[in-house]
């Protein structure tokens, strides 16, 4: 029997509600995938935290998280599970961090999720980070097996730490729920004088928000019936006049939807676009939950020409656009007017969606996992 133990907040498995984490999305996915293998037992521990208003909260929060490590160190003592972290994530509070080096000093077995790196923040972020470099290099080097979104992004982390080349690595994208398939079981059919381009995700710096709108607006001056949807919050780095140009704008609507909504949103979208800037390295490197999404759909997609990306859509089903307002325009306007082309694209992304779902990325850990 494998036994894991995740070190995080159980509510998490439980069940979505009204998340918009691409972050809880994996955790959820991948870990429950994983419980329905026969020979796999996931256990982890709910714990209650209380929105952070004054001191008062905080110190509530923060005695829980104490009690619940406790017990979790308890567990590992006597059990003796494999242990996995989402990182950064289980890694955020000084708690789970000692519960890693306990980890480590028993001799455990450290499945680390490798979701993010502290270059993220710097990118899309604050730039103000719970973890230093050394603290990132110490995990990466520490872990029995690492979860890494894709070859490029590990490359590059192995090489900037200095982690060995024969450190356990799988590489596991993030992916979508099989639920698309049952809503979107057929390839897209286009239909006449719509034309809906939706981005999904935070709306941050370095993800394109900037030539998205500004392509939009040109393509929206021929073509009146453009909508343009974006689904996400705001984040640093975009401008008050971007902000007031999507707010007031009669084409463009913004909102956000829970994840376990998403799926039945998206139903009259007729393009997606995923316009992350290659230009910064981390956005060059990156696995977006968003670009699976859009290709559990089958509808066309325009990209970016992200490294690691363009593997995906070596077969077809995908356009790649450069990071330019006016390219993104010329490719979107092509669509437009060629409905055929989204539909042969559409086909396309049929053919290779089935090795996209979470149960295909929870069968590649599985089989990880065995050869422990």
């Amino acid at each position: 029997m494998i036994k894991i133990f995740a070190v995080l907040n159980g509510e998490i498995l439980n069940n979505l509600d009204a998340n918009i984490s691409a972050t809880y999305t994996r955790i959820y996915y991948l870990l429950n995938g994983l419980k329905n293998y026969p020979d796999v037992m996931v256990n982890s521990i709910r714990f209650r935290q209380i929105p952070r208003k004054n001191l008062g909260s905080a110190l509530y929060n923060n005695i829980i998280k104490t009690l619940v490590a406790i017990k979790t160190a308890t567990t590992l003592m006597t059990g003796k599970p494999a242990v996995y972290f989402a990182y950064p994530h289980s890694l955020t509070t000084i708690q789970n961090r000692a519960l890693f080096h306990l980890c480590d000093w028993l001799k455990l077995e450290i499945i680390l999720d490798i979701h993010d790196t502290i270059e993220q923040i710097q990118v899309i972020g604050s730039g103000k980070s719970t973890l230093s470099s050394d603290q990132e290099s110490n995990y990466f080097n520490k872990a029995t097996l690492i979860l890494a979104l894709n070859e490029p992004m590990w490359n590059y982390i192995r090489d900037k730490y200095d982690i060995d080349n024969n450190k356990k690595v799988v590489f596991v994208p993030n992916a979508y729920e099989e639920m698309f398939l049952e809503i979107y079981p057929n390839a897209y059919e286009s239909k006449q004088n719509r034309f809906n381009v939706c981005y999904l995700g935070g709306l941050t710096k370095n993800r394109g928000i900037e030539i998205l709108v500004k392509a939009c607006e040109e393509l929206h001056k021929k073509y009146p019936y453009i909508e343009l949807h974006l689904l996400g919050s705001y984040g640093e780095g975009i401008s008050s006049e971007l902000k007031y140009t999507i707010e007031n704008s009669d084409f463009i609507v913004r909102k956000q939807i829970p994840r376990k909504d998403l799926p039945e949103t998206l139903d009259k979208v007729d393009l997606f676009v995923m316009p992350y800037n290659p230009r910064e390295n981390y956005m060059n490197l990156s696995s977006p939950t968003k670009l699976f999404e859009y290709i559990g759909t089958a509808k066309p997609i325009l990209c970016t020409k992200c490294e690691s990306l363009l593997e995906i859509g070596k077969d077809g089903g995908i356009i790649y656009v450069n990071y330019d307002a006016r390219d993104l325009e010329k490719k979107a306007e092509m669509l437009i007017l060629n409905p055929e082309i989204r539909e042969k694209l559409s086909e396309e992304l049929i053919k290779i969606r089935l090795h996209h779902t979470w149960k295909e990325r929870a069968k590649t850990v599985h089989e990880a996992m065995k050869s422990l």
